[in-house]
């Protein structure tokens, strides 16, 4: 009964100031960009178990996380291994978040490649998590519909990166974004319930591996 609201979470997490809400200054720029969409606050909150105090107020509960997840970031190597790869450690979070939602763990190094190497050929993601992130649900095969929908996360349409994590990577995913593994792979799809993925550069083996 003296528990925090979800809605007071969501309100505060859109409304309330990011350097209250202890927003490392890495991330402070991107977030106030979403003005007040609470997604603004997407991946900020490392995955794991917290302890917090439930009775406390929207705005130190999401303070508290966020401050202690940033630590845990830095604490990982994040800030050091951004400067070395040349990106922000934001854009390594999403990165991070995009392997995390387009592959299994066996493949999260793969994914991360071929998602460095379409931005370095300026080549749009096209990942359909991306789409399914601003419809709040999670769709095998999106529609043309659902791919046209122009959302700062839809990287069907907007180049680059989303403008936000998409989810909380864990860290096999981060590290996974962190070190990606070598190739020169552009394209990969998953052909069998037990998640096999097959990688390839070449567009016409895409689509016999898609077939």
């Amino acid at each position: 009964r003296h528990c925090v609201a979800v809605d007071d979470l969501k309100k505060a997490a859109g409304a309330a100031d990011p350097a209250a809400l202890s927003v490392p200054d890495w991330a402070m720029t991107a977030v106030r960009a979403q003005g007040n969409d609470h997604r603004r606050l997407e991946g900020l909150i490392a995955p794991g178990t917290w302890n917090i105090d439930p009775s406390a107020s929207a705005q130190d509960i999401l303070s508290t996380l966020i401050a202690t997840s940033a630590a845990q970031y830095a604490q990982g190597g994040l800030l050091d291994t951004a400067k070395t790869m040349n990106m922000s450690p934001y854009q390594i979070l999403i990165v991070g978040s995009l392997v995390q939602r387009e592959s299994k763990p066996d493949d999260f190094a793969k994914v991360a490649r071929v998602i460095y190497n379409r931005l370095h050929e300026n080549r749009t993601l096209e990942f359909d998590s991306t789409v399914n992130y601003r419809l709040d649900r999670i769709e095998v095969a999106t529609t043309d519909a659902d791919r046209g929908q122009n959302t700062p996360w839809n990287t069907y349409i907007r180049p680059g990166l989303p403008a936000t994590p998409i989810c909380s990577p864990g860290q096999p995913a981060l590290s996974a974004a962190e070190q990606p593994a070598p190739g020169d792979w552009l394209y990969f799809v998953t052909i069998d319930m037990q998640g096999t993925t097959l990688f390839t550069r070449d567009y016409q083996q895409h689509l016999a591996n898609i077939e």
